[in-house]
């Protein structure tokens, strides 16, 4: 079965999360995702989408991926890591398909 959700975000946020996709920025944390928001499926499963900065965020860009988990918290999956911001994410669990788009809110 495939389940499909959309993350809608501003453009400015767009904008933000692509250049750290692209450029090294020294003024983030190498800890904490410059952006991190899941998408809850009908069926209770969740999808986070997130843009992590690399360990050393000063010479090397952010990088995206998606994580699905149970309703109990438990991580089931998660995307290759990404390049760029904005799009799908997919994740296979069990047979089934965890689809979540990224798009800018119109």
């Amino acid at each position: 079965m495939k389940h499909e959700g959309k993350i809608y975000v501003a453009q400015t946020v767009a904008d933000d999360m692509e250049r750290l996709c692209r450029e090294p920025d020294g003024s983030i944390s190498d800890k904490t995702p410059a952006f991190d928001e899941e998408f809850k499926f009908p069926n209770g499963m969740r999808m986070a989408v997130q843009v992590c900065p690399s360990n050393t965020p000063a010479e090397e860009s952010c990088w995206t991926q998606g994580v699905l988990f149970e309703p109990e918290g438990a991580e089931l999956g998660c995307t290759d890591v990404g390049e760029s911001f904005l799009g799908e994410y997919y994740v296979f669990h069990n047979g089934d398909s965890y689809e979540v788009t990224v798009e800018v809110v119109k």
